[in-house]
């Protein structure tokens, strides 16, 4: 099983860029982030390079800053296809020059005085034309449900329907990205819908509940949830995404449990 770290969010204590060697020393292979726009992309691959680490994945992003804030909220349940498409094509030569990571993509907000099925339909409608830009580009899109408690009122917090909607759009290159943290909040039962859509995950984050923290501090039992992923015929990242209660090298005995 592969892990890598989200350092946008773990090893706070340090500099962004201090958190390339911290991850390395802590014996994990890869790490991840949110946004590019702001990073220095020249100086992420060296980092990279020097440290023999991968980059698992990362924000779609652009370097306008009203769209940047918006695709950090997400449009897709806003039918904004043409500005998705745009994003793609902006963040594809970021994603070639750090080695080819997925790009993480958000539903949005619930949009009041619109109907379900027309936010539904948006969501459809916009991957299935980034879905197209994304092939030609040669990127992976890995789209995220998050619970509504943490990110209020955000549209389709459950997986299911957004596992019903990749299906429809029907590309190998737009998958979901299943935060097992926002699943358990929203849905639970988190064995058995990463079991029967195995096909549909592009990369896992893990964070237990309550609280966001590491595994094995909450209610989620990790390593059965782990061992399961790593019986199925899932070849991508697991992603550290949570906030350590203790300093996070120390917080890392689970991934050696798989």
């Amino acid at each position: 099983m592969k892990f890598s770290c989200c350092i946008d969010m773990m090893f706070p204590h340090l500099d962004f860029y201090d958190r390339f060697f911290a991850v390395k020393k802590a014996g994990l292979s890869a790490v991840e982030f949110w946004k590019w726009s702001p990073k220095d992309i020249d100086m992420v691959k060296s980092l990279l390079t020097e440290n023999g680490l991968a980059l698992s994945v990362m924000n779609i992003d652009v370097t306008d800053e009203k769209l940047s804030y918006d695709l950090s909220r997400g449009i897709l349940n806003a039918g904004r296809s043409s500005e998705l498409c745009a994003a793609i094509k902006e963040s594809a030569p970021v994603v070639r020059k750090l080695g080819n990571p997925k790009l993480i993509v958000l539903i949005g907000e619930t949009i009041e005085g619109m109907e379900v099925s027309r936010q539904e339909e948006n969501v459809f409608s916009c991957l299935k034309e980034g879905a197209k830009v994304a092939e030609a580009e040669g990127i992976n899109l890995v789209v995220e449900p998050l619970n509504a408690y943490d990110r209020k009122n955000y549209f389709m917090p459950d997986s299911g329907r957004l596992f019903e909607i990749l299906r429809g759009v029907g590309s190998e290159n737009v998958k979901a990205l299943f935060d097992i943290y926002h699943q358990q909040k929203t849905e639970g039962n988190v064995i058995e819908r990463i079991e029967e859509n195995i096909d549909l995950i592009g990369h896992f984050h893990v964070a237990d509940n309550p609280g966001r923290h590491e595994p094995g501090t909450g209610e989620i039992n990790y390593k059965n949830v782990l061992t399961k992923i790593a019986s199925l015929p899932y070849l991508g990242y697991v992603g550290l995404e949570y906030r350590a209660t203790r300093r996070d090298e120390e917080t890392l005995g689970f991934t050696k449990e798989v």
